[in-house]
């Protein structure tokens, strides 16, 4: 086996660090001692180092040790750093390899839905969209998984009291519409049955930011004749997984 090439003191350094979580925000000297098998004496060196750097703060009162805000500004600098579209694109184009269709990535900009990036199939008949175009967030599989993730204003101010009828799909009664949203929510993804285009079907999945919130999506489209209730299912599984490696991928740790 091949010999790792780190350095002890940084690897008890991130030890104590992970010790830290949402269900322990606030740990004892001892507790973080007896957590990873180490005397209180070296645990003490390390926080106290840390503590000095700003990665570790401690309650006067109580003596025990938190996570030091140093982290919000190196946790704002790599939230900053990460473009989304750069990050989707290998998964993007392995997903196209798989299922021989096109793949988009898209955003909620306002009460629209923006396609930010996408891998064509070599199909001769395909589906693509233009990057940079828009439609209304109700209308696509794309804008349906992000708006089923906001809250009940959002989604009630985006949704018209009157749905125009696209195709013989459309789903133009509202409260119906609601629930679709709901079930959709409950599924992890959303499926367009040529609802909003004629011979077009979607299937989209949410991608979660480091905030578990919705604002992106990953999708496939293709043609209906191609895309078999088979064929959707197969499909469905794979960009679930995609997106939600792109979700790790921009953040998300929920």
């Amino acid at each position: 086996m091949k010999k790792r090439n780190t350095v002890q003191s940084i690897d008890r350094a991130v030890a104590i660090i992970e010790c830290f979580t949402k269900e322990k925000k606030e740990l004892k000297l001892t507790e973080v001692s007896n957590k990873l098998g180490l005397n209180k004496s070296t645990v003490h060196g390390i926080i106290t180092t840390l503590k000095h750097h700003g990665f570790i703060s401690q309650d006067e009162s109580t003596q025990k040790y938190r996570l030091g805000i140093r982290f919000i500004e190196f946790g704002d600098l790599v939230m900053s750093s990460i473009n989304i579209r750069n990050a989707a694109l290998p998964l993007i184009n392995e997903v196209c390899l798989k299922i021989e269709e096109t793949v988009h990535i898209a955003m909620l900009d306002g009460a629209d839905v923006v396609w930010i990036q996408k891998q064509e199939c070599d199909k001769s008949i395909k589906t693509s969209t233009k990057i940079g175009a828009k439609a209304p967030v109700y209308t696509t599989a794309d804008g349906k998984i992000i708006l089923c993730h906001q809250d009940k204003d959002k989604i009630n101010c985006y949704i018209p009291e009157e749905i125009p009828k696209f195709t013989s799909n459309t789903i133009t009664d509202r409260p119906e519409f609601i629930k679709k949203l709901e079930e959709m929510k409950n599924k992890g993804v959303a499926i367009d049955n040529e609802e909003f285009v004629e011979g077009v079907k979607c299937v989209a999945a949410p991608i979660f930011d480091h905030n578990g919130d919705v604002k992106f999506s990953l999708s496939v489209t293709g043609p209906a004749f191609r895309m078999t209730e088979e064929k959707i299912k197969r499909l469905t599984t794979i960009i679930k997984q995609a997106a939600n490696e792109l979700s790790y991928r921009i953040g998300y740790r929920g």
